[in-house]
């Protein structure tokens, strides 16, 4: 039988290494990364080729700049302000990904001899269903989106347009290929943190079930706890290491995290812009059948999934901390005392999470929480209803 999940992964990664996101190579029988000759190079020549392309498209008579120059809507300024953006943030993430290759191809490795330990964490069903949920929103993400582009541009279609657009989707698919990276990483992490999750409650529950030995005078009280205050050192050890990974995961996908924030702030507002103009301006033909109308739905809802799975995996983190605090919050519900190293065992883990807390900033600039997005959506519709509202007065004026 097939291994949906197996396959999925299979697919991402040789996609990625098509598309020169992945220069270093994974190990299938192993799992293990290293830097060889072959992806070096086709990584290599891949990125190269597409800088140049880059370079020799911004040098042509219908660069960027001189649509900027001829542009007379509003609309187009936004949308060529959107594609500088996009561009800028993958050239900005790929340079990232070859002077830190070292770092990741050692982060990797690390992150698997964790999961190698946890075999259950592969076998989980939150990591399975996360998975496939990804993919398949992903998938129609990117889909509809080039559907999209090119019906818009159906009418006006050239050899130039069509070269532009084949490279504005390359762009677009490399990116989804980083934030795909990066949400598989997490996603083993929030699996492992899960089984420690587990583990605590079990060992909590152990405890429990010793504070209620009445004889505690004899040695099997004595044993039982020590036997429970090496096991909560151990829990607390694997914290110690799966918090360290975690933040040198943040600290590596720093410049990938700002990219990401600002790809999607404008790509929100786009894909609502895009739809409202889509309506008003009949040289899209979107506005005028039902079949257009329901392709701008679906694209706009498949992109929402897929941005709001790729951002909200990093609050899970939080959330599992939250609940490892309020785990050992329940000790303090126990009818009688513990034995004084394993009460001691439980203070040192609660001073541990309680000084080691994960906190992610995105380049130093501000801390990516719940209220924050919040604060990020409220601006971006804001802003697009100020850009809706000036088109319709210019298209009614």
């Amino acid at each position: 039988m097939v291994d949906l999940v197996k396959t999925i992964l299979l697919i991402a990664y040789w996609y990625g290494f098509a598309v020169g996101v992945s220069n270093f190579e994974v190990d299938w029988l192993t799992g293990e990364a290293n830097a060889t000759r072959r992806t070096t190079i086709y990584a290599g020549v891949h990125n190269a080729s597409l800088i140049t392309l880059l370079i020799l498209l911004s040098l042509g008579n219908n660069s960027l700049k001189s649509e900027f120059i001829t542009a007379r809507y509003l609309h187009e300024y936004f949308f060529l302000l959107m594609t500088a953006v996009r561009i800028s943030a993958v050239l900005l993430s790929l340079i990232t990904r070859w002077y830190q290759r070292c770092r990741f191809i050692r982060l990797w490795n690390q992150i698997l001899a964790l999961v190698r330990d946890r075999p259950q964490v592969v076998r989980g069903r939150w990591y399975r269903r996360s998975i496939i949920l990804k993919f398949v929103f992903c998938v129609l993400s990117d889909s509809l989106h080039t559907i999209s582009d090119v019906s818009a541009q159906r009418k006006r279609i050239t050899a130039d347009l069509t070269v532009k657009l084949t490279l504005l989707a390359t762009l677009t698919t490399i990116f989804n290929m980083i934030v795909c990276q990066y949400y598989l990483a997490m996603v083993q992490v929030i699996g492992l943190y899960k089984i420690l999750l587990q583990d605590l409650r079990c060992l909590v529950r152990q405890a429990e079930c010793t504070c209620s030995i009445r004889n505690r005078r004899g040695g099997v009280y004595s044993i039982q706890c020590c036997s429970l205050a090496d096991q909560l050192d151990l829990i607390a050890e694997r914290h110690y290491t799966l918090k360290d990974r975690l933040d040198k995961m943040a600290e590596l996908f720093q410049i990938q995290s700002l990219s990401m924030s600002l790809v999607y702030f404008f790509s929100t507002m786009g894909s609502i812009y895009f739809s409202v103009c889509s309506i008003l301006y009949s040289s899209t033909g979107f506005g005028s059948t039902y079949w257009g109308l329901l392709l701008i739905v679906l694209s706009t809802a498949s992109f929402y999934m897929d941005n709001w799975l790729s951002v909200n995996i990093g609050f899970h983190i939080r959330d599992q901390q939250d609940e490892l605090v309020r785990v050992l919050a329940d000790r303090t519900l126990f009818n009688r005392k513990l034995d004084n190293r394993l009460e001691a065992a439980f203070e040192d883990f609660q001073l541990q999470l309680a000084s080691n807390r994960h906190e992610f900033y995105v380049m130093g600039l501000f801390k990516m929480e719940r209220g924050r997005l919040i604060a990020m959506l409220s601006s971006v519709i804001t802003h697009t209803m100020v850009l809706v509202q000036w088109e319709m007065q210019n298209d009614g004026s």
